[in-house]
């Protein structure tokens, strides 16, 4: 198997590819690994990583300059029969506050009129430009499977240096000049992590002499045609995206409600998502990415096989697993029953060009939120995105059926997340065949822990038949075990990659900031995968605990803040506010509305009990009736129902 430098467990695995002699039998296009490098934090103390030189495209640049002729034709036309049109330079810079300038013949109304004409006109030529552009890049951005690719030469455009969480957290807390070195509770082969003594090549721009703590990881999906029409429309309607940092600039975050500063419309949502062609028809399917963290587990490899054998159509799924091991672990890119080369029957053998392993360090391990934030980064454009733990089974044909009960809801911003049942008395493993009709739902919530790292989060949850037949059922809370929505919730709230230490309370952040989007949570009729509980003796990132002690609460401190949890006492605390436009709070909706329907008391960090009553059939009744016409999401500004214990 690739093996790790024990005195630097970050020197990057060895890249592994499926079919070649490695002993391993690695079950995937490529084996990834992330490495940290001795790089240092840049002057000032910002945690920004060096941004690279983004190759563009040659077609998409011509794409451009037609594009601007086009737009610089329609203009000219615009200014030669319409003499109360400024000049384009001055549209430019004041799209909203276009002045007549006929002088005091005209009345107020017909200024008006003009101006409202005028904005229309522009509307309607950017909004064809913008559809011819997405048109000429249909192939580009329906290509299936994509891959992340290797970093073995740190050439790959795909990857960028991040500061490690961990490690920015405790510099944070202690200074710039801090060193794991400077804790008692650090040990050599952590110090050598951070340090990477044996690791030459540096971020670029990065003093030398400095401290470690730079890793390389994939960049997020980020296709040129989104910028386009990112960077058009803030040329021609002014835009203001100027508070985003340039190294953190996402285009197709831009492009679809600019950070969440208004709803996407229909036509941006569906512009997000490949297709790919059925291998038993001429049918096109929507494509499914499914990503797994997995920390030392055994049955991670066996849960990849279960994503592909008992689907109906595999070839429309893509896995990307970052796989947290140690060097003596059998990695996750293993075949449960062994090497491709011996028994290339399996369905990871079948499908290894569409399995992404991102291989870490176990000792780089700061819990769930970080390894999941990674497994975000290996997204590439696929219709609809699962997230599932690497310890559950899925029923045969369950692809079929949760594509099905998404569409079921008739909600775009529709996410169908729950805690899973127990795989004992609910699928027979060996068929996966389904024994049971009940599933659980999201609703029992309440403040847990003490002093000022108390949060909330989700209790166990009921389970039973549900009532609602033929669709998915309404429930406030999303839960990380099991999420399946459109691709574009990934792009749009994709974990936070500054929360070290965070287990509790990840749920409601991510369920939050998804609610401030305008997404929806829903709990599905059937459920189509279940989950392996009671196991024993499975190792748990905890075992890093007294390596990065401090962090936590950090951690803790920026997640309440940053979806407006924390009381008004703590508000004076500092945290790290890296990044907060990436991975805060959306202006589609408003949290505090969030909290006064359901019952969340955040200054006395109380709730309304007995929330279950509630959500089932009376909470579809109550709310569905406000869902959008267009079926982007419900109208939370309509709805004004407030649930009170009784």
């Amino acid at each position: 198997m690739p093996t790790l430098d024990s005195a630097n467990p970050m020197a990057m695995i060895n890249d592994s590819r499926i079919g070649s002699s490695h002993s391993s039998g690695a079950a995937a296009k490529t084996s990834i690994s992330c490495r940290l490098s001795g790089g240092t934090v840049p002057a000032g103390g910002s945690t920004k990583y060096p941004r690279r030189k983004r190759s563009r495209n040659s077609s998409y640049q011509t794409i451009l300059f037609m594009s601007m002729v086009v737009v610089a034709i329609i203009f000219i036309g615009i200014i030669a029969t319409l003499k109360y049109l400024p000049t384009p330079q001055h549209l430019v810079r004041r799209p909203l506050s276009i002045i007549s300038e006929r002088g005091d013949s005209e009345s107020p109304r017909v200024e008006s009129s003009n101006r409202r004409l005028n904005l229309s006109l522009i509307s309607d030529s950017l909004q064809l430009t913008e559809q011819r552009i997405l048109l000429d890049a249909q192939d580009e951005l329906n290509k299936f499977p994509l891959s992340v690719g290797s970093d073995a030469d740190q050439n790959n455009h795909n990857w960028e240096w991040i500061l490690h969480p961990g490690l920015e957290a405790l510099k944070y807390q202690h200074g710039e000049s801090y060193t794991l070195k400077n804790s008692k509770a650090s040990v050599s082969a952590v110090s050598a992590i951070l340090l990477g003594k044996k690791n030459a090549k540096q971020p670029e721009g990065v003093d030398k002499t400095s401290e470690a703590g730079y890793m390389r990881v994939p960049k997020f999906w980020d296709q040129e045609p989104f910028r386009l029409i990112a960077d058009l429309r803030q040329q021609i309607l002014g835009n203001n995206s100027s508070k985003i940092p340039l190294e953190n600039d996402w285009g197709v975050r831009r492009y679809l409600g600019n950070y969440g500063s208004r709803l996407m419309t229909p036509e941006e949502a569906k512009s997000i998502g490949s297709r790919t062609k059925s291998r038993n028809s001429d049918d096109h399917l929507e494509t499914i990415f499914v990503t797994i963290a997995s920390y030392r587990d055994w049955q991670c490899s066996a849960t990849v096989e279960s994503v592909f054998l008992r689907a109906s159509h595999p070839e429309r799924i893509r896995v990307g697993v970052v796989d947290q091991v140690h060097e003596d672990d059998t990695p996750c890119s293993t075949p449960p029953e062994g090497p491709c080369e011996k028994f290339p029957h399996q369905a990871t053998c079948q499908y290894k060009d569409h399995i992404d392993y991102l291989t870490v360090d176990a000792q780089l391990s700061v819990g769930p939120v970080f390894a999941r934030h990674l497994g975000h980064r290996l997204y590439r454009g696929e219709y609809f995105a699962l997230q599932s733990d690497a310890h559950i089974t899925f029923v045969s044909g369950w692809d079929d059926e949760i594509v099905s009960q998404w569409h079921s809801a008739k909600n775009e911003m529709a996410v169908l997340s729950t805690y899973l049942s127990g795989v004992e008395g609910h699928i027979d493993v060996k068929t996966g065949t389904r024994t049971s009709k009940s599933r659980p739902i999201m609703c029992e919530s309440d403040f847990e822990g003490t002093g000022d790292y108390k949060h909330l989060r989700h209790g166990q949850q009921p389970e039973g038949i549900p009532y609602i037949h033929d669709g998915p059922t309404l429930n406030p809370f999303w839960a990380a075990g099991f999420s399946f929505g459109r691709g574009h919730f990934v792009v749009n709230v994709p974990y936070d990659q500054h929360l070290p230490w965070i287990f509790q309370g990840e749920e409601i952040s991510m369920g939050l900031r998804g609610y401030s989007y305008g997404y929806d949570y829903y709990a599905a009729e059937k459920s189509v995968c279940f989950h392996y509980y009671g196991r024993s003796g499975i190792p748990m990132f905890w075992e890093n605990a007294q390596q990065y002690r401090g962090s936590g609460e950090l951690g803790m401190i920026r997640l309440n803040a940053i979806i407006k949890m924390l009381p008004s006492r703590l508000k004076s605390y500092k945290w790290i506010r890296e990044d907060e436009m990436m991975y805060g709070l959306g202006k589609v909706r408003d949290v505090q509305r969030f909290f006064d329907t359901f019952g969340i008391h955040v200054e006395t960090q109380t709730v309304e009990h007995h929330l279950c009553r509630f959500v089932g059939r009376p909470m579809q009744a109550e709310f569905m009736p406000f869902l959008r016409s267009n079926g982007m999401g419900l109208d939370y500004d309509k709805i004004t129902y407030r649930f009170v214990d009784t």
